[in-house]
């Protein structure tokens, strides 16, 4: 999953300015390709959750830092909703 983030970082990153219509629509086009790329984000966290509660012995088992854990997810999270209006 990481690396998704990667690629599409630096495709983001190796677009050239947009200086014409041609241009906005290859930019549009690189972007939709993106938000594809990640469809499979939220269910791949849900089932890695679901396996760490698996693992630490079921849903009542709290492993030491799981606050940090519902924190990053709650940022993890917000960003994805927050980015996915801005491009939808």
């Amino acid at each position: 999953m990481r690396d998704w983030y990667v690629e599409s970082f630096r495709d983001i990153r190796s677009f050239p300015e947009v200086r014409n219509r041609e241009d906005e629509l290859a930019f549009t086009q690189m972007i939709k390709m993106i938000r594809v790329r990640h469809t499979n984000v939220v269910p791949a966290i849900a089932l890695g959750v679901q396996q760490m509660k698996k693992d630490l012995g079921g849903p009542k088992a709290f492993p030491p830092g799981i606050q940090e854990i519902h924190q990053f997810l709650d940022r993890f999270y917000m960003s994805r909703i927050g980015i996915r209006m801005l491009i939808g």
